[in-house]
């Protein structure tokens, strides 16, 4: 009989990036028109989010817009702290800076899995449904895309290929105490993995036990591998980033997963 390692493979993916992990089921509890992934606490008073240590390397023939404020971050984009009851002040996405109306393009292959107008802190959002079909990988993604500039026309089910344009990046949900009248254009990006592929999402996260996780996990185990060095063993969490380039080919030819925003040249 064939065993199916994909709880195993699931559970050692949450040790290595995920140290204290977040649980779906053990969390009660939201901060007024704050997403729900920002403001979840671990039931028994266990760690918060904490860095997964991925860095990103973008390859040098192009320009490819970068991180502004990693995963498990404890400032914004411009070196502010975040408050602390989110997450104990650590951050549950990565933020990327964009001008308005930016493309924004599937990380991979998947379905529309939701799609809503949000509050403050969140905006206009769009969440794919990765399966490990689609990535490769032994478990199901979730990815959610926030503060867009409109309500992407694409209707719930919709499959969409890696690469393909999605949404444009927008400010809703950014104006306030901190960004002030003009709020902040960038896109937040979320990531959630769950060994199941019937994970409820919306406006308020995730209510089916998937975990979030650094979204550079994505490419650190779908993509190729740093080469092996007699450097540091921080060589390890070097992340080759694939991309689509600027005319929509992607790179490497045949990669599953892609940048979300296209990458011209130099």
């Amino acid at each position: 009989m064939k065993r199916n390692l994909a709880p195993i493979a699931f559970a050692w993916l949450m040790t290595l990036v995920l140290p204290g992990h977040l649980r779906g089921a053990g969390f009660g509890g939201t901060r007024p028109g704050i997403s729900q992934e920002q403001t979840k606490k671990p039931a028994d008073g266990g760690e918060m989010i904490r860095p997964s240590g991925l860095q990103p390397v973008f390859p040098k023939e192009v320009r490819c817009p970068e991180i502004a404020s990693p995963f498990g971050s404890q400032t914004r984009y411009d070196g502010s702290r975040r408050p602390p009851w989110e997450f104990g002040g650590y951050h549950g996405g990565i933020d990327i800076s964009l001008a308005e109306g930016t493309p924004l393009l599937a990380l991979a292959a998947g379905t529309v899995a939701a799609k809503g107008e949000g509050g403050q802190m969140e905006g206009n959002y769009l969440w794919l449904r990765h399966s490990p079909e689609d990535t490769g990988l032994s478990y199901w993604v979730y990815s959610k895309y926030q503060h867009l500039q409109s309500l992407p026309e694409l209707p719930i089910g919709a499959k969409v290929v890696a690469g393909q344009v999605i949404a444009r990046s927008g400010k809703t949900g950014t104006a306030g105490p901190h960004y002030g009248r003009n709020g902040y254009p960038h896109l937040h990006l979320t990531m959630r993995a769950s060994p199941t592929g019937d994970l409820e999402v919306g406006s308020r996260g995730s209510t089916g036990g998937g975990d979030l996780i650094d979204p550079l996990v994505l490419f650190h185990e779908s993509g190729a591998k740093p080469e092996k060095s007699d450097g540091p063993p921080s060589d390890d969490k070097k992340v080759k980033i694939p991309y689509v380039t600027a005319d929509g080919q992607p790179r490497p030819p045949g990669t599953r997963a892609v940048w979300p925003i296209a990458c011209p040249s130099r």
